[in-house]
């Protein structure tokens, strides 16, 4: 590309900022921004989020990351996200790489290049990035002139379709890792002598072998070859140098008590989806549902007290002065001091008109208390999660809701004048029939009649309904997906049962739904069919307006990929699959005989 990193900035607010849709988002220089002196520093680490500004910025863990790089004095942290279409288009007519949003660098320039993969519709936009940054997309092709390509996040779970586009690939938490492996590569980096500023990177392949053979939560897709059986099953992932970690296993962050958390986070420039303060307050999970990848993969559980939530809080409404603060947690209300979480905010922040929130809410002995400790200040939406809504295909995902829980929940919501419950479930489960769909309907129902007991007319209910797809590292990673004339069967009928006006239903698209269950569980070869799909048009598939599926009717029959054979298909037992080298949970074992527990449901 034409453009020279001295002249970006320029070249940004000349020929991009007045071309574009909300130009904000392409602005930075937000309130809590760091910038570090660029040649101060010996290691530059470029923060890539795979989708919009407006996405990127509540995104936790990528603040998370920014916060711990930053505050090393090595190390600079910058951050990038996708251009939205417009943007691209306009940046690939004027000759404008991807640039980093501190201080206007070509992305390229960056010795590490770290993409967060959070869902299976980001991958394209991935491609799409490293095309814009000048970057060669396929790992294969790469030369010393390129920075070295890192993923993290959920989607390393199932490395392998991603893998012909990294170079190496992060597994687990970064608080107690990343700054290990930061460590080395800048130890690594002097000795093979690297030029700064998009030099030769002297020894690249020889840094990316050092690094994979020294951290076990490495994975180098290049240093692995698969193989495939003549049914088209995986037969191996065989290294192909010696001195790799037989497997790669999760790093862990010891505690949450002492793990780094930003406490200045970047206020955005513009519109965003999270515009609040976010405090994790517990990691990890104690339920064990079959479905759910994020739970299975976390590892223990680890909360934040009281006293710390509240400190980490306060330094957050100092820095920024948001006025709400959400507690994440995958399952807020198992907290085992929520109670007292909440009451502590609340006596601190409802003086000053701070909304607390909780993301979603499990349907447990805890939930009629969070309407009264959540209502002093904001009275919105209030979600529930009960996934399923009859007893014995709660059982079998393992998620065992209690409707009394559920309806005292919801009681107490209406009581408060809470004006809205927002519930989640999913169909297409394995081993769900007819009368468990129909039991979403009479549920739903059931919730908005509660609010009659106040004296007032039947409460507003929005229904978000999601189609199952399976994910590694579950039980249900055996599971065929249910095919999409089903789905469609499910989603009709409940629309059908449900009285429209009090009752809003979202069902998800069946079609986007089956490629992430091809994507999720798909091996190396599906890598090829991202490649060839980004090349026919598809990006920012996981927007409704944006989700080009003749591109990917195209990619896939010329990668050679059959889509049902990964969606479709049951397990078997011994089947290598292609996350097999991936340990972040419990052993493939121990999930077949669980998947045979639900089945006997």
């Amino acid at each position: 590309m034409a453009a020279q990193t001295n002249d970006l900035a320029q070249i940004v607010s000349r020929e991009l900022l007045p071309f574009v849709q909300n130009p904000a988002q392409y602005v930075g220089g937000e309130v809590n921004e760091v910038r570090k002196n660029w040649a101060a520093a010996a290691v530059h680490f470029c923060l890539a989020f795979p989708d919009t500004y407006a996405i990127g910025m509540s995104h936790l863990g990528s603040a998370i990351i920014y916060e711990l790089l930053n505050g090393r004095d090595d190390a600079l942290c910058e951050r990038t996200f996708a251009p939205w279409i417009d943007a691209q288009a306009r940046m690939r007519q004027v000759g404008l790489p991807l640039f980093s949003w501190e201080s206007r660098r070509a992305v390229r320039d960056f010795d590490i290049v770290g993409f967060s993969l959070q869902y299976e519709m980001l991958y394209t936009n991935v491609l799409a990035m490293l095309d814009l940054a000048g970057i060669a997309v396929l790992a294969a092709e790469r030369t010393q002139a390129d920075p070295i390509i890192l993923a993290g996040g959920p989607g390393v779970d199932n490395p392998e379709p991603m893998a012909p586009f990294f170079d190496l690939m992060f597994l687990g938490d970064a608080e107690d890792a990343l700054p290990r492996i930061i460590q080395r590569f800048h130890t690594l980096k002097e000795q093979h002598g690297w030029a700064a500023s998009g030099g030769p990177r002297r020894g690249r392949d020889e840094v990316i072998l050092a690094l994979a053979r020294e951290f076990d939560c490495l994975y180098a897709p290049g240093l692995i070859e698969p193989s495939w059986n003549a049914d088209g099953t995986l037969a191996a992932l065989r290294p192909k140098v010696d001195g790799l970690p037989p497997v790669t296993v999760a790093a862990r962050a010891a505690d949450l008590e002492h793990a780094s958390f930003p406490v200045r986070p970047i206020v955005a420039n513009s519109e965003v989806v999270h515009d609040r303060i976010n405090i994790e307050i517990m990691r990890g999970c104690p339920r064990a549902c079959r479905f759910c990848e994020s739970g299975r993969t976390k590892g223990h559980v680890r909360c934040r007290g009281p006293e710390k939530v509240l400190e980490l809080a306060r330094a957050a409404y100092r820095a920024t002065g948001l006025n709400e603060i959400s507690l994440a947690s995958l399952s807020p209300s198992d907290h085992p001091h929520l109670k007292a979480v909440l009451t502590t905010l609340d006596a601190e922040f409802a003086p000053k008109g701070v909304s607390l929130s909780l993301p979603s809410l499990r349907t447990n002995d805890q939930l009629e208390l969070v309407p009264r400790l959540l209502g002093s200040v904001r009275k919105s939406g209030l979600t529930m999660v009960p996934e399923a809504a009859l007893p014995r295909l709660r059982q079998a995902i393992g998620k065992p809701v209690q409707d009394e829980h559920l309806f005292a929940g919801a009681r107490e919501a209406w009581s408060r004048g809470w004006n809205l419950i927002k519930l989640y479930f999913m169909i297409g489960l394995p081993t769900e029939t007819e009368e468990d769909v129909a039991g979403i309907a009479r549920l739903v129902r059931r919730v908005s009649d509660l609010r009659r007991e106040t004296g007032k007319g039947p409460g507003k209910v929005n229904v978000a309904v999601s189609n199952f797809v399976p994910k590694a590292h579950t039980p249900f990673q055996f599971a065929a997906m249910a095919r999409e004339e089903y789905l469609a069967g499910a989603r009709d009928a409940l629309r059908k049962a449900m009285p429209e006006g009090r009752l809003a239903v979202r069902v998800h698209r069946l079609d986007r739904s089956i490629l992430e269950g091809v994507l999720a569980r798909g091996d190396r070869r599906v890598g090829r069919a991202v490649y060839e799909a980004w090349r026919a048009g598809a990006k920012f598939d996981a927007w409704d307006e944006c989700l080009n599926m003749d591109a990917w009717r195209a990619g896939f029959p010329a990668a050679g990929v059959d889509a049902a054979f990964y969606a479709h298909r049951e397990r078997r037992r011994d089947e290598v699959l292609p996350w097999d080298r991936i340990v972040c949970g419990q052993t493939k074992e121990e999930l077949w005989e669980d998947y045979q527990r639900a089945l006997e449901r």
